[in-house]
């Protein structure tokens, strides 16, 4: 099985263990060379065991018998309120399964949201000259401090220096509604590299995603009250490579 012979549907027949196991292991050997379809596969299982939990005692749960009854025999009149009841507790149950299955999909393209708007900033900015940055590098504790402030949650400038970047500085951005820090970095070539950062109301975790557009690369992620961007011209191992650097000194 080829990667451009694997479907959705064939995706899903892994996760749901419906599938042989000589299927299941050309499945596996391609999830290991492909890192956007193993995080599509990976998200999948995360959703199908939040929604075992969730839902798991349900099914099990047993049925009135007056309620059993009435749908043996299609009711009478006076049996009507407990048709009207389980057609309720229909609804009931699939709206909170639809509303669960929209709270699972749109969380991800919420932090999906970072990194388009990181790719954008990264091609207004990283091609300037004379201004690519509002506060230059040189002024890294008063631009920490600044953007620390704006952005509601006080985080450190990383320092790539052993990657080979250089620190030039940031600015003030806007990610929706919320403000939003760029900071720019550039190597020996002038590669340049940018982290895009906002604060978020809620602390979360979120594994690491990938975001391309052309050539730019954004690998974006979410670690308590910050979502994380990095976007930049590369190939995606080293961009990878770089992202996680980044994202250790967030987390120390």
């Amino acid at each position: 099985m080829t990667k451009e012979e694997i479907g959705d549907w064939a995706l899903h027949a892994y996760v749901d263990n419906e599938m042989s196991s000589e299927q299941r292991d050309e499945i596996e050997a391609l999830l290991r060379t492909d890192f956007e379809m193993a995080q599509k596969v990976e998200s999948w299982q995360r959703q199908r065991g939040q929604l075992k939990q969730a839902f798991e005692g349900v099914l099990d749960e047993p049925i009135p018998p007056s309620l059993r009854a009435t749908l043996r025999t299609g009711g009478t009149m006076a049996a009507r309120p407990y048709l009207a009841m389980a057609a309720a507790l229909a609804l009931l149950l699939l709206g909170g399964l639809a509303g669960w299955f929209m709270n699972l999909e749109t969380a991800p393209s919420q932090v999906a949201n970072i990194a388009r708007d990181a790719i954008a900033a990264h091609e207004v900015y990283a091609v300037e000259v004379r201004h690519p940055v509002e506060v230059s590098g040189a002024d890294k504790e008063h631009l920490q401090a600044w953007l620390s402030k704006r952005v509601g949650t006080p985080f450190t400038v990383p320092d790539l220096s052993a990657e080979g970047y250089t620190l030039l500085g940031g600015r003030l951005l806007a990610a929706g509604e919320q403000p939003a820090a760029q900071l720019m970095y550039e190597d020996a070539t002038r590669n340049r590299v940018t982290i895009f950062l906002t604060s978020q109301p809620e602390d979360e975790e979120t594994a690491l995603h990938v975001e391309q557009k052309g050539k730019l690369i954004a690998c974006y992620w979410r670690n308590g009250k910050l979502a994380f961007a990095v976007a930049g011209e590369m190939e995606l191992d080293p961009m990878m490579k770089l992202a996680k650097v980044i994202y250790e000194q967030f987390e120390s």
